[in-house]
């Protein structure tokens, strides 16, 4: 887009708005769009490999394996209030992680540009998993989260915990937080708000090397597993944290778990947490009671026995109820995989109904070794695809020569909820993908895709889809937890579609807390609801197309304990 369109600005409070930037979409109104998607990261800065790192366990193959091929992941956020998003992306031990900093060029385009240093975040070498741009002070700041791989015998860096200073800087606060998860492998992480204190509060997930085995008679553990069990930790304030796991009723779980959703699937109003397990392991349900969680997976049919790993959510079709999509392994050969194919979740009615799978169906069944996915409207046409990314490269090896030679896969939605995947866009690559974040980098409306690689180079798959739909950006600005699990719902013409704020899902993601909606021709939308995680509701009507809009997140409630 040309730097000199007009940018018009407006903030939201209560009900309010500030719009921080309107461009025209240039894209012609009519016809089917052809999509296209272009690897710009070497070119706009975004220059950073993922290397193989020293493993610390190496009792056998398989340990040694999993170890270094498991992936690691990113973090995207407008971490210095710029307006743009910037990304952090991690490494493997003893190979750093690095902050890319969002910037305009001479040429009026953005860049990325490496300020690890100068942010004070040079330090962080450990076997980093995943991370999170998350403010957990409630100053509007973001601050950053590292979840790394930690061993008993403390050969692996702890996961760290840095405060914003709010100059574009960071300090390392961990030593005193209360946060120390040891545990390997990392499977996932996400932030929400489970007790309504207006703070966010982490759940961590663990693949712990369980195979699927049962311990043995009076054990709690297979004696050759990883140490760790998924934890729970409750946000004190002041950069605090309390271990409250089985405290809240969540119990010891040391299984094979990947990417968790935290946020409300049941309707209660509290987030509940989704596990997506591995190696056959059934997926686990946990409601959240109020403060509290019990396992609720059999009554909300929730349950599938595979190998799922990645997680994207939304409300295919406003009716208030999330869709669940779960990647697992899909694998023609046979030798790998546990009941085959990827699992999309639907429910239908209120109340106690179940979830069921419809992902053969609606098309979506085969991503190959499937890893990190989202729901996202690439053509802008108003209709969410599905795109998801793959690949175990070191443990295939030769055995199975499709799983060798897969791509990301881009599910396009024909307009019913239904899809087809798609063929010479540029968005198939190959690769040994692991992360998936969806962004708009360079503020044009169109979506583009973030992937993180295992021995591999970071890809950025910036959208140069045209014809597109205009479109609308919903950025979150928020203190504290007010913005993580909010609900965006659109409508145009009698249709809605949602989108949820998560701070996690995916795999090994910390994705922003934007949504990218697509309007197709319509020059606006009828009506822009966002239901925030209090159950508060702010409504605007003819919202017009082509512009990010800053919404500022009310207070929690009346005893929210931030500042407003």
């Amino acid at each position: 887009m040309s730097g000199s369109r007009s940018v018009a600005t407006r903030t939201l409070v209560g009900l309010a708005l500030i719009l921080v930037a309107a461009w025209t979409s240039s894209a012609a109104r009519s016809g089917a769009a052809a999509i296209q998607c272009v690897d710009v990261a070497e070119a706009r800065g975004l220059t950073f490999r993922g290397a193989y790192g020293s493993v610390v366990e190496d009792r056998d193959q398989m340990a040694r394996m999993m170890e270094r091929n498991m992936g690691n992941g990113v973090a995207v956020g407008d971490y210095d209030r710029s307006g743009y998003l910037s990304v952090y992306l991690l490494g493997q031990n003893g190979h750093p992680s690095k902050l890319f900093r969002n910037e305009p060029d001479a040429g009026g385009k953005r860049r990325f540009s490496d300020v690890t240093e100068a942010a004070g975040l040079g330090g962080q070498r450990g076997q980093s998993r995943v991370a999170f741009f998350v403010d957990l002070d409630g100053d509007g700041w973001l601050d950053l989260v590292v979840i790394n791989d930690r061993d008993t015998d403390g050969r692996l860096p702890p996961s760290k915990i840095y405060r914003n200073n709010r100059d574009g800087t960071f300090s390392d606060v961990t030593s005193r937080s209360g946060f120390d998860p040891v545990g390997y492998i990392v499977g996932g992480a996400a932030f929400a708000d489970f007790n309504k204190d207006g703070l966010p509060d982490l759940y961590i997930s663990y693949w712990t090397k369980n195979m699927g085995r049962t311990p043995a008679a009076g054990a709690d553990r297979v004696a050759d597993q990883f140490p760790g069990r998924n934890r729970l930790y409750r946000n004190l304030g002041g950069f605090r944290f309390q271990d409250v796991t089985e405290e809240v009723g969540l119990g010891v779980l040391a299984i094979d778990t990947f990417t968790p959703v935290f946020a409300d699937l049941s309707g209660g109003g509290y987030p509940d947490i989704y596990l997506p397990a591995d190696f056959g392991e059934r997926d686990r349900f946990f409601q959240n009671l109020g403060r509290r969680f019990r396992d609720a997976s059999r009554e909300f049919g929730v349950g599938h026995a595979g190998n799922d790993m990645g997680v994207a959510v939304a409300d295919l079709d406003g009716d208030g109820l999330l869709e669940l999509y779960i990647t697992g392994i899909t694998d023609p050969s046979g030798k790998h995989g546990v009941n085959p194919g990827n699992v999309l979740l639907r429910r239908k009615g209120h109340g106690h109904a179940v979830y069921e799978d419809h992902a053969a169906e609606l098309g979506v069944r085969d991503t190959a070794w499937g890893w990190g996915t989202a729901f996202v409207d690439v053509d802008l046409d108003g209709h969410l695809d599905i795109y998801t990314v793959q690949g175990f490269h070191e443990f295939v090896g030769s055995s199975s020569p499709a799983l060798r030679n897969a791509r990301a896969v881009l599910f396009r939605n024909d307009g019913k909820n239904r899809f087809a995947p798609t063929r010479g866009t540029g968005c198939e690559v190959e690769g040994d993908q692991r992360a998936l974040v969806v962004l708009d980098y360079n503020r044009d409306g169109a979506p583009d895709l973030l992937i993180t690689q295992v021995n591999g180079p970071t890809r950025l798959l910036e959208n140069r889809t045209t014809p597109r739909g205009r479109w609308l950006t919903i950025a979150c600005d928020g203190r504290g937890s007010r913005c993580i699990g909010a609900r965006v719902y659109l409508t145009i013409g009698g249709r809605t579609t949602g989108q949820v704020l998560l701070a996690g899902g995916s795999y090994l993601a910390g994705p922003p807390l934007e949504a990218y909606f697509g309007l197709g021709a319509n020059p606006r939308a009828d009506e822009l609801r966002i239901v925030w995680p209090s159950g508060q509701e702010t409504v605007l009507r003819q919202v017009a197309a082509d512009q990010v809009i800053r919404i500022v997140a009310p207070p929690v409630s009346d005893e929210d304990s931030l500042p407003p």
